[in-house]
C-alpha cells in the first residue's frame, strides 16, 4: 500500500508500523510569480512515482521558539526553518491494514494566528488517530500573512477549500471515504471550521466539523496590507515581484509575531464570504454539519506567560468596543479578573456564539478544556491539542487519563458523528467540563456569560 496513485500521479509513502505516511503531496500550483495573491490552481500531473516521504516546505511566516508551540514536539514533524512561497502541500496517513469497506476522513487544519504553523505541528503524521480510531488523518499547509490574506483576496481560505476539494477527489485511493470527513482545526484552524461552516465554496466538501479555541466572528479589521505596502514603499501593482523575503520582512515590521496574531484573518469580501461567519452559520449556512466545540478556560494563560501586560488591556479592549458604562459592568462580573476577561473575549463567547447558531441545524456538542499539559500552563491556549490527539504518555495519571477521555470522545466523533455527552441546546447549555475527572454542567459561567447579553463587536487585536 506504500504506492498510491492519486489523480495526477503515483506517491510513494513511508510505513510507520500499522499505519503508512504520504507527505508533501501537492494540491495545487505554487502560488508564486504571477500565482501569487491568486486563487490556487490544481496540482500539474507528473510521470513515474513521486517521493512522499518528507513534508513540503511551510508557508512563509516568522520562524518561532519551539516553546511557542505548545504540546510535545512528535519527531515526524518539518524542518520550522525551511519555508517556501511552494507551499501547497497535503499529507495522509492511514492504516496499513486492508478494510472492507472506506474509512472516515479527519482533515485536521493547524493554527498560528494566520501567521505561523504547518499541517504536521504539534501531531506529526497523526498516527496514534490512525492507529486507535481506524480513520484517515490529513493536514496541509495553506498560505498565511502577507500571502494569504493581503487585501481581500482569502486566499489562505481558498487554499482550504482547494485542500478539501484534493481530499474529495483522491482520498479513496488511500482507502479514505469522501462522504464521511470532518473537518477540525486549532485556534486560527478552528476559526477556519467557521468560515468554510459559512462560505457556499466549502458546501459538501465536509459532514462534520471540531472548533478547537475558535468563534466565529474573527474576520480582519485592521489594514495591514496598507501598512505593508507602504513599508515596501511600492505600488500594489508590484506586490506580485517582490521577493518573498522582503514582504516577509515587511509583515513581520507591521504585525511582529505575536502581537501580529490577530492581524491577518479572512476578509468579509461579499463574494467567497459574505458576512461574519457566525451570521452565515445562524442563518442555517452549514445545516446538517455535526458540530463538536470547545474553548479552554485559562485561553489567555499562553498570551499572558509570553507577555505579562497582554490582559492588561482588558479595561480599553471593552471600552473601545461598549463605552465605559457596560465596561465597568462586565469588569465587575469578573472581579477584575483581566485575564479571564480576555479568555472569554477572544474564545469563550465566540464560541458560544458559534455552538448556539448551529445547534439549531444539526447535533451540535460544547466542551470546556480545565486540564493541565504536565510542565505548561494549566488549561492556556493550545495545550489541548496534545489531549485530544492522544500524543503519547504525559508521566502524569491525571493528564493521561484526560488524553483517553478526549482522545476518545474525539474518535467517536470523527467515526460516527457523535460523542457521549447531552447535545447541546440554548436551552440548557450543556457542556462537558474537560476535567480529571470529567462532569457534564449546564450552562457552566452562566452570569459571565449574561454579563455579554447579545453585543457584538469587531475582532480587534489587544496589541
Amino acid at each position: 500500500m506504500a504506492i498510491v496513485a492519486t489523480r495526477n500521479g503515483r506517491v510513494r509513502g513511508v510505513d510507520l508500523g500499522g499505519a503508512v505516511a504520504w507527505r508533501g503531496i501537492p494540491y495545487a500550483q505554487p502560488p508564486t510569480g504571477s500565482l501569487r495573491h491568486r486563487p490556487p490552481l490544481p496540482a500539474a500531473p507528473w510521470f513515474g512515482v513521486r517521493d512522499a516521504t518528507t513534508f513540503g516546505a511551510r508557508a512563509m511566516q516568522p520562524v518561532l521558539p519551539p516553546e511557542t508551540v505548545p504540546g510535545p514536539r512528535p519527531s515526524a514533524v518539518d524542518d520550522p526553518r525551511r519555508m517556501s512561497e511552494d507551499c501547497l502541500y497535503v499529507n495522509v496517513c492511514a492504516p496499513s491494514r486492508p478494510s472492507t469497506a472506506p474509512r472516515p476522513v479527519f482533515v485536521w487544519i493547524h493554527g498560528g494566528g494566520y501567521l505561523t504553523g504547518a499541517g504536521p505541528d504539534g501531531i506529526g503524521d497523526g498516527e496514534m488517530f490512525v492507529r486507535n480510531h481506524d480513520v484517515v488523518v490529513v493536514t496541509f499547509n495553506y498560505r498565511l500573512g502577507a500571502f494569504g490574506f493581503l487585501d481581500d483576496t482569502n486566499c489562505g481560505v481558498l487554499d482550504q477549500i482547494a485542500a478539501l476539494r484534493w481530499v474529495r477527489d483522491n482520498i479513496v485511493a488511500f482507502g479514505g471515504d469522501p462522504r464521511q470527513v470532518t473537518v477540525g482545526g486549532v485556534s486560527a484552524g478552528a476559526k477556519s471550521v467557521a468560515t468554510l461552516l459559512a462560505v457556499p465554496a466549502a458546501a459538501g466538501l465536509f459532514q462534520r466539523a471540531i472548533s478547537q479555541s475558535g468563534g466565529g466572528d474573527h474576520v480582519t479589521t485592521v489594514d495591514v496590507a496598507r501598512a505593508t505596502v507602504d513599508r515596501l514603499g511600492i505600488s500594489r501593482r508590484l506586490i506580485p515581484v517582490v521577493p518573498a523575503g522582503e514582504l516577509l520582512a515587511a509583515q513581520q515590521a507591521v504585525s511582529p509575531p505575536f502581537y501580529g496574531v490577530w492581524t491577518w484573518r479572512p476578509v468579509v469580501d461579499g463574494a467567497l464570504l459574505s458576512d461574519l461567519p457566525v451570521r452565515r452559520v445562524a442563518a442555517g449556512s452549514a445545516t446538517k454539519v455535526a458540530l463538536l466545540a470547545s474553548s479552554a478556560t485559562n485561553e489567555s494563560g499562553a498570551f499572558v506567560g509570553l507577555d505579562p501586560r497582554a490582559a492588561s488591556h482588558a479595561p480599553r479592549v471593552l471600552t473601545q468596543a461598549f463605552g465605559e458604562a457596560r465596561a465597568k459592568e462586565i469588569l465587575a462580573v469578573y472581579g477584575n479578573d483581566l485575564a479571564a476577561v480576555m479568555t472569554d473575549e477572544r474564545y469563550g463567547i465566540p464560541t458560544l456564539r458559534l455552538v448556539d447558531a448551529q445547534s439549531s441545524f444539526a447535533p451540535t456538542w460544547r466542551y470546556l478544556f480545565d486540564g493541565t499539559l504536565p510542565g505548561a500552563i494549566p488549561a492556556a491556549h493550545g495545550t489541548d491539542v496534545a489531549f485530544a490527539w492522544g500524543i503519547g504518555d504525559f508521566g502524569d495519571p491525571a493528564a493521561n487519563e484526560l488524553s483517553r477521555a478526549m482522545h476518545t470522545a474525539w474518535g467517536s466523533f470523527v467515526r460516527d458523528g457523535k460523542v457521549p455527552w447531552t447535545p447541546y441546546s440554548t436551552a440548557t447549555r450543556p457542556t462537558m467540563i474537560m476535567a480529571t475527572p470529567p462532569r457534564l454542567e449546564d450552562d457552566p459561567g452562566s452570569t459571565r456569560r449574561q454579563a455579554w447579553g447579545d453585543l457584538t463587536w469587531p475582532s480587534g487585536t489587544w496589541f
